[in-house]
């Protein structure tokens, strides 16, 4: 099996037809056709179900199909890196991030970066934890900022930061950062959470069952910025970050505060694909991200501990400005 067998095959496999890929490839049906048979002899297995209408991907072709375009993707981005100069770092860079941390990282961590690199094109896919870890799994993504669950660990992800969760509500909701809420409250209090299958809302309904109270979830609604126009129009609660209300915050327009006994936290991590080497642009994006969430972190825009080289903590009284 060679490079030049499986761009061959995935061409048939995209077409479903010998004649269409012949003439996109220009080469002879018959050639075509034993090229694919000496594939399937070389495997010991069909890759197509022939019909009258065409050919089909066996279940062994389905995924032949999946790991040439990987295998493929690879050898290309290889190509592109070592044909390129040592001072110029070139390819593509994918990034898989939670709603609630993206929308706070990655407007600045892609300025920081496309300055540096300008060759690197960069791709953010935002997903929820789950999700992520499956494309890290697949190869849809060379890298995932996510929040660390047991299914993470064969991933040897890095950790980033501990964040503190607040309890998020309208303004002139009695919220301030100066002043703690039990957990115990929220049982009566309308909340506004994400669905089941988000890690917050998972998080959530376990401290709860620990707590042994239920939770009145009036409204669910997985995208951060409704969640926060829900509470802003006074319809319920939230529980979120900091960082991700920190505008609405300064504004007036929402208001938040600790919430202890138990404190809510979540551990943010930095997870690498395991079934695709890290190119040069992966690492310096890995380094670069690490960077600012640090920034981040000291600044106070992203309240939480560092657990990446440089730990600190930032302050949790007050808004930066």
């Amino acid at each position: 099996m060679d490079i030049k067998q499986l761009r061959t095959f995935l061409q048939v496999a995209e077409l479903g037809s010998l004649t269409k890929a012949a003439d996109r490839l220009n080469i002879a049906q018959p050639a075509l056709g034993r090229q694919i048979k000496l594939l399937e002899e070389e495997l010991s297995t069909p890759l197509f179900t022939r019909h009258g209408r065409g050919m089909v991907p066996t279940a062994a072709g389905q995924i032949l199909a999946e790991r040439a375009a990987t295998i493929l993707r690879l050898v290309e981005e290889t190509r592109v890196e070592l044909s390129s100069s040592k001072a110029t770092v070139r390819g593509t860079v994918s990034l898989g991030v939670p709603p609630t941390a993206g929308e706070v990282i990655a407007g600045p961590l892609v300025e920081r970066f496309a300055k540096q690199y300008p060759d690197v094109t960069i791709r953010i896919v935002p997903a929820f934890s789950g999700y992520l870890l499956d494309f890290l799994q697949r190869g849809e993504v060379d890298l995932a900022v996510m929040y660390n669950t047991h299914g993470v660990q064969q991933l040897k992800p890095e950790p980033l930061i501990v964040e503190p969760l607040f309890l998020i509500g309208p303004a002139g909701a009695d919220l301030s950062l100066d002043r703690s809420v039990r957990f115990e409250t929220l049982a009566d209090l309308p909340l506004v959470l994400p669905g089941p299958r988000h890690g917050l809302r998972a998080l959530i309904e376990e401290k709860a069952g620990d707590a042994g109270i239920a939770l009145k979830v009036s409204v669910e609604a997985d995208s951060l910025q409704t969640l926060k126009d829900l509470v802003l129009r006074g319809l319920g609660y939230t529980v979120l970050p900091l960082a991700s209300v920190r505008a609405e915050a300064q504004a007036g327009i929402l208001c938040a505060a600790p919430v202890i006994a138990p404190k809510l936290t979540r551990e943010l991590v930095l997870a690498r694909s395991v079934v695709k080497p890290s190119s040069n642009a992966v690492r310096l994006f890995a380094d670069t991200l690490k960077e600012q969430m640090a920034d981040l972190v000291h600044s106070g825009i992203w309240a939480g501990e560092l657990l990446a080289v440089g730990s600190t903590t930032s302050g949790l009284r007050k808004l930066p400005t």
